[in-house]
């Protein structure tokens, strides 16, 4: 959890950081964060994507096509940011008015946490090979997490 959330459950009666809009604050800041990572978690889906294609023999595959310790490290890095953001979200207490947007928020994270994973598997492990991509944009899933974050700027102003 991090500094800026207050367990679940907490008393809010006299406790100075209870404040309603610390809820809001909260889950800007952990999209915030989360769309701040979108761009590298798409782009190492879409390497692990092209290096896990099934339609290109592993004797036929450019340099460009093969993963390593830079993608490992990246994917463990993404990983542990998407996991943290999650916990700290775990661990809000909100108000009706944004339970539904930590709600979405969470789902999202898990998704992505669970795409990196499976993505990085399936690149890293020659007999698991799958095409597995997670295509960003206005639309799909970074789409939505982009639109959380806008929805969680409009309630703090």
């Amino acid at each position: 959890m991090g500094w800026f959330a207050r367990p679940r459950g907490a008393a809010s009666s006299g406790d100075p950081l209870a404040e309603d809009g610390l809820d809001a604050l909260t889950l800007l800041a952990v999209l915030e964060e989360a769309v701040a990572q979108l761009d590298a978690a798409e782009a190492l889906l879409e390497r692990c994507a092209l290096a896990g294609d099934p339609g290109h023999s592993a004797g036929g595959r450019t340099p460009d096509r093969r993963l390593g310790v830079a993608e490992a490290r990246q994917g463990l890095r993404l990983r542990v940011a998407f996991t943290q953001l999650s916990r700290w979200l775990e661990g809000m207490d909100c108000g009706p008015e944004q339970e539904r947007l930590r709600a979405d928020t969470s789902r999202l994270l898990r998704f992505y946490l669970l795409m990196i994973s499976s993505a990085l598997d399936a690149a890293f492990t020659p007999s698991s090979r799958q095409h597995i991509a997670v295509r960003g944009g206005n639309g799909g899933t970074a789409g939505r997490l982009i639109e959380l974050r806008d929805l969680a700027r409009a309630a703090v102003e």
